[in-house]
């Protein structure tokens, strides 16, 4: 099917759906056999992230969507019937007439009506003159009866549904009538018809997803959002995404960007649904972001400065100097790398948001206006910091940091040019500043080394057993190699898979990546290559043969990579639940950790 990139002009009814439908790519469109009209969305049998193929019991076209061989109908008769898949695969399924959509259709050549009973295949009307003739079995009649194809009764009535009606006395197809049927029968029918027609969820269909009565905007928000997640190799079921759709029809809404938390809630989106819901939210806000738009917000998002995470400046309440820190911001980003850089920087911010916080209690223009600022302002300030150092608010090495951040965003907003005229902190004393001799000295570390405890480390090693199993293979491979070769979280994670190389005497060096300081190729001689790495790289060429190895990961992503090109994730939170469920000799790990 030739995919359709636009629906009708007169459709459009704003420009922010006239850009997402711009931004659908027409090769996508074409994978999911899209067209404006049907507006259906048909899983291919083959594709790395989208794929279904075909269940495997002779006459069933249904996909295996969950890594088993044959589909969730026929799983249920397999284990029912005690046979090995084998001997069940050898009993083929009756087969059916499908249309494309999905729905059946009279078995009569050329008949447009769908049938009364899936069981014989026949229209109303070929189904009682075959009951009038005296042919024992539908083939029989079909056969020796030969019947002229009837015209179709048009479509049914519910908004989402592409099903053919089964009467002309009805304005529905057999399942929605029936449904609604049902729902008087048992008094959940509100009696509004009509917002049942709008609100009624689609006939589940294998491989298919309607997206028949939503709005425009909405349409293209799900279609780019699928695009998206295809595009990073996460994988989108359909019965999920079906969920989705049905609920926002039922919602009303008209568009994702407009969905709350609680409209989410109510819908019931919740665990890895509203995981994909906020997926899809964050890729429309995204959607014609640049570096120069997001500076003028609140909250950045800095995946379009080429980082990971978001800033928040909302936390500073005067406005001229929460403005100036932005501009210090989008200054300092180009000259950061690494994994965390958002909470880098917005570690800086926070120490602003403390001289903010002290100069809206202890003025009486809670700080307002830069002009009026002077040096008993940051006297003030390093006084309230080292209070709360004190009480017990934060540590001593905090009050050090914050105390640092605040002269280094200050010096660096004067050497900006902010405080000359026309500038958001025009006419700022020069006295309201911090010089080396403000900054406290760094309290002692009484601690005898970082290193933890042999018996710790015993404790660890002995139980990497128990991390495989709360997590998975990779995380267990990731920690036996931070014990190993003693590189960070980051370094290791990322490693390729041919992250093994040889020195000119032929000794063994780790290849790896050092992105904070952009040190990329970073060779370190190790004794001998350990066994983590040589069985863990025999894992992955086993489970992606069809990839080049120059693309591979050494611990690939065991649910978002189809092809074994992602990296798994952090390390971090599932190394906190495997200690904490270690026994106590790992408190004081935990509580290290935690410090």
């Amino acid at each position: 099917m030739i995919a359709t990139p636009l629906p009708l002009a007169h459709e459009l009814q704003d420009l922010r759906t006239k850009v997402m439908i711009d931004a659908l790519d027409t090769e996508f469109l074409s994978l999911v056999s899209w067209d404006w009209e049907s507006r259906v969305v048909r899983y291919p049998r083959v594709h790395p992230v989208l794929g279904m193929p075909d269940c495997v019991i002779p006459g069933c076209t249904k996909g295996s969507a969950l890594g088993e061989p044959v589909c969730i109908g026929c799983i249920g008769r397999w284990r029912r019937s005690g046979l090995s898949l084998e001997e069940f695969a050898a009993v083929p399924r009756e087969s059916v007439y499908h249309r494309s959509d999905g729905q059946t259709l009279c078995r009569v050549p050329g008949c447009q009506r769908p049938p009364r009973l899936v069981t014989d295949g026949l229209c109303t009307a070929h189904q009682s003159r075959w009951r009038a003739s005296s042919e024992p079995t539908v083939e029989d009649f079909l056969r020796n009866s030969p019947q002229q194809g009837l015209p179709g009764f048009g479509p049914c009535q519910v908004a989402a549904c592409y099903r053919l009606r089964g009467s002309e006395r009805t304005r529905y197809c057999e399942v929605h009538r029936s449904r609604l049927h049902r729902e008087r029968q048992s008094g959940t029918f509100d009696g509004d018809e009509e917002r049942w027609r709008l609100t009624s969820s689609s006939v589940p269909v294998n491989r298919e997803v309607s997206l028949r009565g939503l709005p425009d905007r909405l349409v293209a928000e799900l279609l780019y959002c699928l695009q998206g997640r295809t595009a990073r190799e996460t994988k989108t079921k359909d019965h999920r995404l079906r969920h989705i759709s049905d609920q926002l029809r039922l919602l009303q809404v008209p568009s994702l960007e407009t969905l709350g938390e609680d409209d989410l809630i109510r819908a019931g989106l919740v665990d890895d649904l509203r995981m994909i819901s906020r997926g899809a939210q964050t890729a429309l806000r995204r959607l014609g972001a640049t570096a120069e738009t997001e500076r003028l917000k609140d909250v950045w998002d800095l995946f379009v400065f080429g980082h990971h995470g978001t800033l928040t400046f909302s936390r500073i309440r005067q406005h001229p100097l929460r403005e100036a820190v932005k501009v210090w911001a989008y200054d300092e980003l180009p000259r950061r790398r690494g994994r965390h850089v958002a909470s880098s920087v917005q570690n800086m911010i926070r120490g602003m948001e403390q001289l903010s916080d002290s100069l809206r209690l202890q003025r009486d223009d809670e700080g307002h206006k830069p002009r009026l600022l002077s040096r008993t302002d940051m006297v003030s300030f390093c006084n309230r910091i080292a209070f709360l150092a004190e009480t017990g608010v934060f540590g001593a090495h905090h009050r050090v940091n914050v105390t640092r951040y605040v002269r280094k965003i200050i010096n660096r907003i004067r050497v900006l040019g902010l405080t000359g005229p026309g500038q958001m902190l025009e006419g700022l004393p020069a006295d309201f500043s911090l010089s080396m001799e403000s900054i406290p000295d760094e309290p002692e570390d009484t601690e005898a080394g970082r290193d933890l405890p042999d018996e710790v480390m015993r404790e660890l090693c002995d139980n990497f057993d128990l991390l495989e199993k709360m997590s998975n293979r990779e995380y267990r491979v990731a920690a036996e190699l931070l014990v190993d070769t003693g590189r960070g979280p980051d370094e290791i994670s990322t490693l390729a898979l041919e992250c093994l190389g040889k020195n000119p005497d032929g000794t063994l060096v780790l290849i790896y990546d050092n992105s904070k300081n952009y040190r990329l190729g970073r060779r370190l001689p190790i004794a001998k290559a350990t066994a983590a790495i040589t069985e863990q790289q025999e894992r992955v060429w086993a489970r992606f043969p069809g990839t080049p190895a120059d693309k591979l990961k050494l611990l690939p992503s065991p649910m978002t990579t189809p092809e074994g090109t992602k990296p798994i994730g952090s390390i971090g939170d599932a190394h906190r639940t495997w200690v904490n469920a270690l026994p106590d000799i790992m408190i004081p790990v935990v509580v290290k950790v935690e410090g």
